[in-house]
């Protein structure tokens, strides 16, 4: 995006994703930080490292999201929004995978999860339908608006409850699990956590908007490769955006793993999953604001495409769940059985989503 500022002419596809990949790097750096600074400060408040992945690695690492969605939806490209979104819950749940090949050398990390995990998982799916149901009714009353409107807000309300719900199951959870374990001494809170933490997040904020501006720029970009077609919106949203947006969740969860922390690591990628859901109420208001009153109907929503967006991170969050309730001992070559699935289905999705022809 600087570069299409100050050369609108002379911008090439390659310049537009060397920026991507210098804002990717801005974030990266950020998320590793951000990842030791949860860990210490869950020490320091006693708090389960699975809640504090969920709740704070999460919100913090979705912070991409929720800029990416809220300029999508000033700017008027809800595709680009939806497409970041369930691209990015798809793709966090491929980070098991990641995770398996770069740290277990094999095997699946599912089978040392813990039922919390189950929880933030299975609520993820929740959230993700509500989204996809809300999507589904409001085509059904395109000549009434009111009604449309009212299934939008509703739908946004039933998430960010579910939310809420979600997350005091899960502390009163690892506060019950705390009573029964050893008491260990109570470290005093550093001074400087809180703000670092702020620091980190806001380093987050800039670079995230860096992305969602390129993003945009590179979906209406002429591509010499595509006979000069542009890959349009969701499909930008979807292969880019929501790689690029996911990057603090791989940086975190590899970084926490390192750190044997296999609860905070798991707890980011199923809590970022969750809060990535919460964007849509953000993409609500933005585009209110832009002065669009409905974000699942007309010209800038492509309903068939963001239905099976959204319908593949459910399908691979029941994978996961699936793993780990079975904690299968079974490989395919140094993976998994639950981790080649994955990896798979994403593909085959992911396939499918391109087969369509949509370009937003």
């Amino acid at each position: 995006m600087l570069l299409y500022r100050f050369f609108p002419d002379a911008i090439s596809t390659w310049g537009l994703l060397f920026e991507m990949a210098l804002a990717g790097a801005c974030v990266i750096a950020a998320a590793i930080v951000l990842t030791r600074l949860a860990d210490k400060f869950a020490d320091e408040r006693m708090l389960g490292k699975a809640f504090v992945g969920m709740l704070l690695l999460a919100t913090v690492t979705s912070l991409p999201e929720v800029v990416a969605g809220a300029t999508s939806g000033f700017i008027g490209a809800i595709d680009l929004a939806f497409g970041a979104v369930y691209g990015s819950c798809s793709f966090n749940i491929t980070i098991i995978v990641i995770m398996n090949l770069v740290l277990t050398g094999g095997g699946s990390v599912l089978r040392g999860a813990r039922p919390a995990q189950l929880l933030s998982s299975s609520f993820g799916i929740v959230m993700i339908t509500l989204s996809l149901i809300a999507i589904a009714t409001v085509q059904k009353f395109d000549h009434q608006p009111m009604v449309q409107q009212g299934i939008e807000l509703f739908a946004c309300a039933a998430m960010i409850a579910t939310y809420i719900y979600c997350m005091r199951l899960i502390h009163r959870f690892e506060q019950r699990e705390f009573a029964t374990q050893e008491k260990l001494p109570l470290t005093h809170p550093s001074s400087t956590t809180v703000p670092m933490l702020v620091v980190v997040s806001l380093v987050t904020i800039a670079a995230a908007w860096w992305l969602t501006k390129t993003s945009d720029v590179l979906a209406e970009h002429p591509i010499d490769m595509l006979g000069g077609r542009a890959l349009g919106k969701t499909l930008v949203g979807m292969l880019c955006l929501a790689v690029a947006t996911s990057l603090p969740e791989i940086a975190t969860s590899i970084t926490a793993m390192r750190m044997n922390n296999l609860d905070m690591a798991l707890g980011n990628v199923f809590g970022s999953n969750m809060f990535n859901i919460l964007v849509l109420p953000v993409v609500k208001v933005a585009a209110f604001l832009n002065g669009d009153s409905l974000m699942m109907s007309g010209p800038t929503f492509s309903q068939n495409v963001n239905l099976l967006a959204g319908l593949l991170p459910v399908l691979l969050t029941a994978i996961a769940v699936a793993g780990i309730a079975y904690r299968t001992q079974r490989r395919v070559g140094r993976l998994g059985f639950d981790s080649v699935l994955l990896l798979v289905v994403y593909i085959l999705g992911m396939v499918a989503i391109l087969s369509t022809g949509s370009t937003g």
